[in-house]
């Protein structure tokens, strides 16, 4: 028998820092880039593998983070639900939310925590250009009135026309910036995607040589600790909480293309 479910929407702001509706905004914002968002949009069998993925030194069958998370998932795959943008559709309002939790018996703050939890690790964060620039390259510096002119605003502005080979061909004859230029920026949003990965660790790693998401993928992690930082201490890094995103690369599916496929 379902009972109706009185929401605390209080908790909502408590737990991801936004109003719901904030929230849901912000959540579907990835839905109006369909490069990226493909790659994002699981089914929940995908999910459950890469919310496994991101915590590979946890012991979910102990009950630690993300167990909770896994529960919640395994639930709304028995209520039907195909995937994220499936979810996300349902849940539009205040209104159809506590609809879709009453009907499927969900916990209301458990289901929420979820939301949380595609809000901070499961879909990437979005990047403002400028944050994907050296501040301190005057010449770099100087291309960013050029992106912004072009309409590349953020990293997955940068992705959506960037990532194949041809694409990055084609910005950079459009927009006349150089061609190693664009594809160095479609790599760095392609990294900026890692969870809480962001410029003070980007410009560090792809300054050491890891500046490709498949390099830091195969990075021998004892030889990232020796990754020297600038002596300002400007970029610095906590390095155990790196190495953590470094093993979760294997859950992120490529979006930038190094060839073109024949």
């Amino acid at each position: 028998m379902k009972t109706s479910i009185q929401p605390y929407w209080n908790y909502v702001k408590k737990t991801t820092l936004w109003h719901y509706e904030a929230l849901i905004k912000k959540l579907s914002v990835l839905m109006a880039y369909p490069v990226v968002w493909k790659a994002y949009n699981h089914n929940m069998t995908q999910a459950s593998v890469f919310a496994r993925n991101l915590f590979p030194d946890k012991n979910v069958d102990a009950g630690e983070y993300p167990a909770q998370i896994l529960d919640t998932i395994t639930h709304l795959k028995h209520a039907g639900i195909s995937d994220w943008g499936n979810l996300l559709a349902r849940i539009v309002t205040r209104e159809a939310c506590k609809a879709f939790v009453t009907e499927n018996n969900l916990n209301f703050e458990k289901f929420i925590d979820l939301l949380n939890y595609l809000l901070r690790w499961a879909l990437p964060f979005l990047t403002a250009s400028r944050q994907l620039l050296a501040h301190e390259n005057t010449l770099e510096m100087s291309y960013y009135p050029i992106l912004k002119q072009h309409g590349l605003m953020n990293s997955f502005d940068i992705l959506e026309q960037g990532y194949t080979v041809e694409g990055r061909r084609v910005l950079a004859e459009h927009t006349g910036l150089p061609k190693d230029f664009v594809t160095s920026i479609a790599h760095r949003a392609d990294i900026a995607r890692l969870p809480y990965v962001r410029r003070k660790t980007i410009l560090p790693v792809c300054g050491a040589g890891y500046d490709t998401l498949a390099k830091i993928t195969a990075a021998d992690l004892a030889q990232m600790d020796t990754l020297a930082m600038p002596v300002d201490g400007r970029y610095a890094i906590k390095m155990p909480l790196f190495q953590q995103w470094l093993k979760a690369t294997t859950s992120i599916e490529r979006i930038v293309k190094e060839k073109e496929r024949k």
